[in-house]
């Protein structure tokens, strides 16, 4: 008799061993979150390190304390307002004890016209109507701008306080260029500076910028060896030459009624000149390259 035919059945796999959590590898979404989280790490390494290299060595930002270069450059408290009711906004410089400063506006350019009597009760009725306000420019400053050349008349630098004015709370000053190295300089009955008998007109700004050149007999001036001076006055002076010493500038501010620069304390040296300003970004409305 033939044997009985038999299926054979294969035996069957124990399932395998259920795995140590401890071991389990983390999930691909933890592994994802940690790589984005690494590049971006990177990313604001590299941004760091790019920033404080262009702020050591190619831009600062400054901000604008005092209205010495106004109406360029504000810093104070002023009121924008049509003083003269000719359609065009003015600017009024408020100050704490000297009489306001007026800029009129002659349709292209706000033109300093000295100082100006107004009264409490119309400051405080400008100050309600909202006016006056507290402006202070900020402005970016090209640090590398005279690493390999001189300044050039014109130009707003930014510069340390010489020696013999320096002060902790002061360290930095920021006026115009107007003087270079080795020149002699004068002014015209107007103010307007001048070089070899003739006003200056490159840049134009000196041709329509006049400045004060009658200086009172006050704490914060003193005669400067490279200046001639002619008597003005009972106790007043006025500048009649100025020669520019080799390696020193001479710099102006634009409010040439309330600034203290060169005429009172003499050039500065080139050394000192930390950069020059080139736009001002703050305000935002009145962003512009200077």
């Amino acid at each position: 008799m033939p044997e009985p035919f038999s299926v054979y059945t294969p035996p069957r796999e124990s399932p395998p061993p259920a795995a140590d959590p401890a071991a389990t590898p983390p999930a691909e979404s933890e592994q994802g979150v940690l790589a984005i989280l690494r590049e971006w790490g990177d990313a604001l390494v590299v941004a760091f390190v790019l920033a404080m290299f262009i702020r050591v060595f190619m831009l600062e930002l400054f901000k604008i304390p005092t209205g010495s270069m106004t109406p360029t450059l504000i810093g104070g408290s002023v009121a924008m307002l049509d003083y003269n009711r000719d359609g065009l906004n003015d600017l009024v410089v408020i100050r704490e004890i000297q009489r306001p400063l007026l800029f009129l506006h002659d349709g292209r350019r706000l033109v300093a016209q000295g100082e100006v009597h107004v009264s409490p009760a119309d400051l405080r009725q400008w100050e309600a109507e909202g006016y006056i306000r507290q402006q202070h420019d900020r402005i970016l400053v090209n640090k590398l701008a005279y690493w390999f050349r001189n300044p050039r008349r014109g130009e707003i630098a930014v510069f340390k306080v010489p020696r013999s004015i320096w002060t902790p709370d002061k360290p930095i000053y920021i006026k115009r260029v107007a003087g270079l190295p080795g020149e002699r300089l004068t002014f015209d009955r107007e103010g307007h500076l001048m070089k070899n008998g003739s006003v200056i007109e490159d840049p134009p700004f000196f041709k329509s910028h006049g400045y004060q050149t009658r200086l009172p007999d006050d704490p914060e001036f003193a005669q400067q060896k490279n200046i001639t001076y002619r008597e003005s006055g009972p106790g007043a002076v006025e500048i009649e030459q100025i020669r520019v010493p080799l390696g020193e500038c001479f710099v102006l501010g634009d409010n040439t009624n309330s600034s203290r620069d060169s005429r009172y304390w003499g050039g500065v040296p080139l050394a000192n000149l930390k950069g020059r300003a080139f736009f001002r970004y703050w305000p935002l409305g009145q962003m512009k390259f200077l």
